[in-house]
């Protein structure tokens, strides 16, 4: 029996009768991501399920109500050192990063030497700055240093990841350097220029709240500290809530840039270009030199300003405490190495599945944001008694810190690199009717390669200090907990020696994290 086709008319769409389609305003997703965020917070604080120290929203708004013109002012001292600090930092390392684009051979010694001074571990640094005249700028000290190394490596990589296509176009029309700079380079390097700052914003805010503990007179880190001794697990978690709504402000202002940047001039998807490499000779009299000068610069400075041993012990000295504690050190290492390596690889793991979920469903990008950017701008210091109560004051505890603090860089660029697809490639994979995860192998995790690989050299080098600053806080673990004892016995030699170790492994994860990009990209490239 055959049907006319007048029978059966076919139903319009919605579009073409006139209605639209519903869709929710943008607020309504991250309003509903922070709700059952505070559900859940609630519900484990009432029911006391982590300990007294995960109290729940109630006690953290009563805090608020008794105390809310200490937590603004706090608020306001924090964030304007972190506001000074970060932007330092960021200006230098984007200074730093461009003296690289236009001086290529100058990349090595001046990444090696961001890599060194960023190896330095906070718990470390800031006894010393205490005894210089740097001591009221602490806050700013830190928070500068904690932006400077990602922002040389992004802004960097970005420098040199303009396409290829247009650079030999630039050089046949003999275009000058200057404008190969600024009409090629740098824009192509905004994108991730506002990815470091995006990277920045907690970086600083968590860098002014550390170095508030070794010098200031107010401050949400100084509110931090009085609430622990004083056990306000309310007054506690307030100031770390007020923490985490400045980084967001601040966060959301470099998610704008970072998508008003992609959108104006593009990612490439590109792996930055390689430098010219330095002659054996020349990159090993580097290596060796940076350390020594840096040593020279050590001894010097103890002798001309008649620094106590009590405060910073001679090269010397701390070379005998290496070679009399070598086992102990050696065992230390191998448990702070166990943390850090194991935690790099669970936070990139869970990094990059949080990305890839985001990007296949993007409502929930809105909704998980909030929780992502907490991850990171809440001292580490609330964390590790919740970690504690379920994991116990060891090993596990340390893992788990390192895992949730290096899953972010990860998560930030992923989400980023996911989306740095060749212009029109997502409308031809739409002609020919490629479904979402194909197009997220095909298409979206190989255009990540090169941001996922810039996210594992800063998590990589970040791993030891985060390992290091949690085994400090708990008096358990590897190098942390020597250093702390060494600290208390007065014993800066020892605690020193546990520093330097700290350091070198500082650097050989970072070193180890770049030979993988080269073989990666060696191979994305072919």
């Amino acid at each position: 029996m055959t049907v006319s086709a007048t029978a059966a008319p076919r139903t319009r769409p919605a579009a073409e009768n006139g209605a639209r389609p519903l869709r929710l305003p943008r607020a309504v997703l991250p309003v509903a991501g922070v709700l059952a965020l505070v559900l859940i917070w609630q519900v484990i604080g009432v029911s006391g399920v982590l300990g007294r120290a995960v109290p729940p929203p109630t006690a953290v708004l009563d805090a608020f109500v008794d105390k809310g013109d200490i937590l603004l002012r706090a608020a306001l001292a924090t964030g304007g050192r972190a506001l000074v600090g970060g932007l330092i930092g960021y200006l230098l390392g984007a200074m730093v990063a461009s003296v690289t684009a236009w001086f290529p051979r100058s990349t090595t010694p001046l990444v090696r030497v961001t890599v060194l001074i960023n190896a330095i571990p906070i718990v470390a640094l800031g006894p010393v700055l205490m005894s210089v005249p740097a001591r009221p700028f602490i806050p700013e000290v830190f928070a500068a240093l904690s932006v400077l190394f990602a922002t040389v490596l992004t802004v960097g990589d970005g420098l040199r990841s303009a396409s290829k296509s247009p650079a030999d176009v630039f050089r046949v029309f003999g275009a000058s350097r200057t404008a190969r700079f600024f009409r090629l380079e740098l824009p192509s390097a905004l994108p991730m220029a506002a990815d470091a700052a995006r990277l920045a914003v907690p970086a600083a805010i968590l860098g002014a709240i550390l170095g508030e503990w070794f010098g200031a007179d107010r401050g949400l880190g100084v509110l931090m500290v009085s609430a622990m001794r004083n056990i306000q697990y309310g007054f506690l978690w307030a100031a770390a809530v007020v923490a985490v709504l400045v980084s967001v402000v601040f966060y959301l202002v470099g998610t704008v840039l970072e998508r008003a940047a992609s959108r104006r001039f593009g990612r490439s998807g590109e792996a930055a270009v390689d430098v010219a490499p330095l002659a054996k000779s020349a990159s090993a009299l580097i290596g060796v030199l940076i350390p020594v000068l840096l040593i020279v610069g050590w001894q010097a400075w103890i002798w001309i300003g008649d620094v106590p041993q009590i405060v910073a012990p001679g090269p010397l000295g701390v070379a005998e405490s290496l070679a009399a504690d070598a086992p102990e050190l050696l065992a230390a290492a191998g448990l702070t190495t166990l943390s850090a390596f194991g935690g790099l690889l669970a936070g990139a793991v869970v990094g990059l599945a949080l990305a890839i979920l985001v990007t296949l469903l993007p409502w929930l990008n809105a909704m998980l944001s909030p929780l992502a950017l907490i991850i990171p701008t809440v001292p580490i210091v609330v964390f590790i008694p919740i970690l504690g109560s379920l994991l116990g004051y060891g090993v596990a505890t340390v893992f788990a810190s390192c895992v949730l603090m290096a899953f972010f860089p990860i998560y930030v660029l992923a989400c980023s690199g996911l989306r740095a697809r060749p212009a029109g490639s997502d409308d031809l994979f739409t002609i020919y009717g490629t479904g979402r995860l194909r197009r997220l192998t095909r298409l979206a995790l190989p255009a990540a390669v090169p941001a996922l690989l810039i996210a594992v050299r800063l998590a990589a080098a970040n791993a030891f200090l985060i390992a290091i600053s949690a085994e400090w806080l708990m008096g358990q673990g590897g190098l942390g907990r020597v250093f702390s004892e060494r600290r208390v016995i007065l014993d800066t030699n020892g605690s020193w020696a546990a520093v330097v170790v700290a350091i070198v492994l500082s650097v050989l994860a970072y070193v180890g994290a770049a030979a993988l990009e080269r073989k990666v990209v060696t191979r994305w490239r072919s």
